[in-house]
């Protein structure tokens, strides 16, 4: 019986250590600090980047909200709910309106918060040398109801441009009610802005002026003034690549659009039936990777349709050829080309009882793939494409590993 007992608590261990090694992502990733972001509440790491021991964020933070302590005897009533230490707190219009946008910069362990924005939607773009940010950000009044004839509450939209690692910064001219939902940029003169219509920009001398660029006809819904891209993706061949779902008589399709930086107006470099476009990422070589879904999107596909599954496609000049599909209930939504030129996929695993983060690599240009569970869904985290390292936040711990 000792022996048994004995055998059984091994058993017990491991089990507990596969169960720690798949909620960390396994004994690849390294510790970097147990209180990453900790300071700022109410907790998140936000949207961040790291550069040796610096650190830029860009978060999205619901208004901090406190309770009461709760009394013995409210302890022991099931029925007890706890209490706000404030009014306001109980309103969901109310703690809406109260979201803000922060940019946060500093060293690891000691980040301050130097700009706040009441928002409930933001981008951003930080030049690979840090020297220039671009912040858009959108605020609604959720007391306000939409005018008659109108659809939606109106969204007030604005533009900040900051410099000196986030530290100094200025409000750009900037019209309030035309949303901006994407900033893209070759550097810190020149870029594109994306907003509901959908709709384009561009600069070429740092946001003091915007050219607007002319797009698709079939890109546009007549019954909605908000419509949207699918994806939007800035190459590295300097290329806007833009991607939308058609429906016509001729069947469902993405339209694939680019637009090179000297082009007055974007072009259709080819179609994709029956899918939905995720990401695109090209090897500055001519090779094009398309990551996408099979299928309609939920809100059109009928009841009885089958189940959607990830697919790596690549564009040659010959055309578009599918290389790989993952199985049902992968689902990947960002794709990336790692420095030694491998394919990443960065995904969802919701085959199981509770999904878990996962990626997918091919180091043989999509052919085949090795799939690795990363754990539970984390925080926050990155791929850096320059230095082929990925980030991770689970709790208050940033975690780090090498994928080149």
């Amino acid at each position: 019986m000792p022996k048994l007992r004995k055998k059984h608590i091994i058993y017990l261990l491991a089990a507990l250590a596969v169960l720690v090694g798949m909620m960390h992502g396994g004994p690849m990733w390294t510790k970097v600090s147990s209180t990453f972001m900790k300071q700022d509440k109410p907790y998140g790491p936000g949207d961040f980047r790291i550069r040796g021991d610096q650190v830029v964020s860009m978060k999205l933070s619901k208004p901090e909200t406190k309770t009461k302590p709760m009394t013995k005897e409210q302890l022991a009533d099931p029925n007890s709910r706890s209490e706000y230490t404030e009014q306001w707190m109980y309103s969901v219009n109310e703690r809406a309106n109260r979201r803000s946008v922060r940019i946060l910069a500093g060293e690891l362990n000691s980040l301050e918060r130097t700009f706040e924005e009441r928002a409930q939607k933001a981008d951003w773009w930080l030049a690979p040398d840090w020297s220039t940010i671009y912040l858009a950000t959108g605020w609604m009044d959720y007391y306000d109801e939409p005018k008659p004839g109108e659809r939606y509450t109106p969204q007030i939209t604005k533009l900040f441009k900051f410099v000196n690692h986030g530290h100094d910064w200025q409000r750009l001219e900037w019209p309030e009610n035309q949303d901006i939902t994407y900033l893209r940029f070759l550097d810190p003169q020149r870029g594109y802005l994306i907003g509901w219509g959908p709709r384009i920009w561009r600069t070429t001398d740092g946001g003091s002026s915007w050219t607007e660029i002319s797009i698709p006809e079939q890109a546009r819904d007549p019954e909605d003034e908000r419509a949207e891209f699918d994806l939007v993706a800035l190459g590295k061949d300097g290329v806007l690549r833009f991607a939308f779902l058609v429906r016509d008589t001729g069947g469902n399709h993405s339209q694939v659009h680019t637009l090179r930086w000297n082009d007055t107006e974007p072009k259709l470099a080819f179609t994709l039936p029956e899918q939905t476009v995720m990401d695109i990422a090209d090897d500055g070589e001519g090779r094009l990777y398309i990551l996408s879904q099979t299928g309609l999107p939920p809100y059109w596909a009928a009841p009885d349709a089958a189940p959607r599954q990830s697919q790596v496609l690549i564009r040659r000049l010959g055309g578009v050829d599918v290389v790989h599909t993952f199985d049902v209930g992968f689902t990947g939504y960002a794709l990336y080309l790692t420095p030694s030129k491998a394919l990443l996929v960065d995904g969802v695993d919701e085959s199981g009882l509770l999904p878990k983060d996962v990626i997918a690599l091919s180091r043989d240009g999509g052919r085949t793939w090795k799939v690795e569970s990363e754990g539970l869904s984390a925080q926050g985290g990155y791929y850096d494409t320059q230095t082929g390292t990925r980030w991770r936040v689970s709790g208050y711990s940033l975690y780090r590993r090498e994928i080149p």
